[in-house]
């Protein structure tokens, strides 16, 4: 119990781990489009986009187009290695803060990047000059995606990035490659008088399950970028006041719920 702090510390219910995961990926959709449209196509939480179009610009030696998507990978990277450095200090009790750190500074970087917007009059389209402010702009988003990306690691005893689903698509073929499998193992030359019964329990089968989980995180990540898009075409860069509600909401519950160590080791 952290001191003059009444927390209710303990496994983490089920439910708890879901919803946590999946209002974290929602964010995280969220940011990725408002960067995206904001930033003249960068994305803040994809590197894969950033990586294929910095080697366009590599292969025909354009070094503004190298620097303007290297730039993102390179402090997405950095928000990385904060998140492993905060956790593992908090794991050596080398510092010792009274809610989720690593959460709560991604909170503080996209309260920053809102407060940023004000001077342009929170218009969804940051000029790339002065060049120094839109490079800052585009670190705020990365870093608090790199991050967030740290913060969770595992659902259920399945990798969970909640930053992007590329990996969530995968797992799901896998997974429901594994069930169908077991159902076919189940229901073989007797499928009529099976299939009921092998329906009712496959709720229960851990592949089903993890197929469940993963198609959802990409439908929620999917559900934050269309939610993304309509806050910014209506309110601008206000509208990221929606998921700095939602990481303030998380980080308040983690002052008398810890839950970042389960977060990030296995559940």
């Amino acid at each position: 119990m952290r001191q003059g702090i009444p927390t209710t510390i303990g496994p983490l219910t089920a439910v708890e781990r879901v919803t946590l995961a999946l209002l974290m990926t929602w964010t995280a959709g969220f940011v990725d489009i408002v960067g995206f449209v904001s930033l003249y196509g960068l994305y803040v939480s994809h590197m894969s986009g950033n990586t294929v179009a910095m080697a366009r610009h590599i292969s025909r030696i354009q070094w503004i187009g190298i620097v303007r998507h290297g730039w993102p990978i390179a402090t997405f990277i950095f928000g990385l290695m904060l998140g492993a450095f905060i956790y593992d200090a908090e794991k050596r009790r080398q510092i010792q803060v009274p809610f989720p750190a690593t959460i709560g500074l991604e909170t503080v970087l996209i309260a920053i990047f809102i407060g940023a917007g004000a001077g342009n009059g929170f218009r969804a389209n940051i000029p790339p000059q002065p060049a120094a402010k839109f490079f800052v702009m585009v670190a705020l988003l990365t870093i608090a995606m790199g991050l967030q990306n740290v913060s969770i690691r595992k659902v259920g005893g399945l990798n969970v990035y909640t930053t992007f689903v590329t990996g969530s698509l995968v797992k799901f073929a896998e997974s429901m490659s594994e069930y169908l499998f077991w159902l076919r193992d189940r229901t073989h030359l007797r499928f009529r008088r099976r299939i009921c019964k092998v329906l009712r329990v496959s709720p229960r089968q851990p592949p089903l399950q993890h197929a469940a989980l993963t198609i959802t995180l990409w439908i929620v990540y999917l559900s934050g970028g269309v939610a993304g898009d309509f806050a910014t075409v209506r309110w601008a860069l206000r509208g990221m006041i929606a998921p700095l509600i939602v990481l303030a909401a998380i980080t308040a519950y983690g002052v008398f719920r810890p839950f970042l160590e389960q977060l990030h080791e296995e559940w």
